[in-house]
C-alpha cells in the first residue's frame, strides 16, 4: 500500500496545561533563566487567564505549535502570554486578559525553557518571529468564553 500523507491534525494546545517534564527538568539545572524585558518595541504581549482557557484559543485560531510563534506560560499564576505586534495589545478586548505595552516589563526565558514563571511553549522564531493577531485572538477567547473551553470535535 503507497504512502499517502495524513492531513496534518488539528494543533491541540491544551496538552501543554501541565509542564512537560523535560521543562521541570530545565528549571533547576540553571540559576540564570529569565529576565525582564520591556514591552512596546519589537512586541506587545497579551496576558490571558486561565491559562487553559489561553491554550483553548490559540487551538480554535488553529495556531501550529512551535512553529515561530511566541507563546509563553507561567505555571505559578496559571497565564498564558501571547506576543503581538507592537502597538496592538490594545486591540485584545476579551474579557479577563491583561496588555502589556510601552512601560510594561515582562518576565522572559533567558533559556531555551526558562522558569515555572516563565517559560516557552512555543519560542520564537530566531529572525523573524510571527505574531499573533490580537483581533483574531479576542475572537477566539469570545468563542471558548461561549461555548467552552473545549474546541469542537
Amino acid at each position: 500500500m503507497p504512502n499517502t500523507p495524513k492531513a496534518e491534525a488539528e494543533p491541540q494546545w491544551p496538552v501543554l496545561v501541565e509542564p512537560e517534564e523535560a521543562a521541570r527538568s530545565s528549571w533547576d539545572s540553571s540559576p540564570y533563566v529569565t529576565r525582564l524585558v520591556g514591552c512596546g518595541l519589537e512586541w506587545d504581549a497579551v496576558i490571558i487567564a486561565p491559562l487553559e482557557r489561553g491554550l483553548a484559543a490559540l487551538t480554535r485560531l488553529g495556531l501550529p505549535m512551535d512553529r515561530g510563534y511566541p507563546v509563553l506560560a507561567d505555571y505559578v499564576r496559571q497565564e498564558l502570554i501571547v506576543h503581538v505586534p507592537a502597538g496592538t495589545a490594545r486591540r485584545c478586548t476579551a474579557q479577563g486578559i491583561r496588555s502589556l505595552t510601552t512601560g510594561s516589563w515582562l518576565l522572559m526565558p533567558t533559556a531555551q525553557r526558562g522558569s515555572i514563571s516563565a517559560t516557552w511553549l512555543s519560542p520564537p522564531h530566531p529572525t523573524r518571529p510571527r505574531f499573533v493577531d490580537p483581533g483574531e485572538l479576542s475572537d477566539a477567547l469570545r468563542q471558548v468564553d461561549q461555548t467552552g473551553l473545549l474546541p469542537p470535535p
